[in-house]
């Protein structure tokens, strides 16, 4: 299974109030530099792990939500890269 997809099947079982709880290290672990967009980060998603468009909405909102709270996002980010 290739890093895509867990981060697919990581982020369909999660509920909301698991999401505001995350750990910061796991979202770190999940997150992605955005293909074309250096210092951008998000999280990829496959359809066939969402089981409609609110579910999509729900889980990306939320995610966001939480990587936003990341201080220093993107020093943490090279540091992992580098690592």
């Amino acid at each position: 299974m290739n890093t895509l997809e867990l981060m697919n099947q990581w982020a369909s079982r999660l509920s909301v109030q698991q999401i505001k709880n995350l750990p910061e290290d796991e979202i770190l672990s999940m997150v992605m530099e955005r293909p074309g967009h250096p210092g951008q980060y998000g999280f990829m998603w496959q359809t066939q792990y969402l089981r409609s468009d609110e579910h999509f909405a729900e889980k990306a909102c939320e995610l966001m939500k939480r990587l936003g709270k990341v201080e220093n996002l993107k020093e943490k980010m090279r540091n992992k890269i580098s690592k």
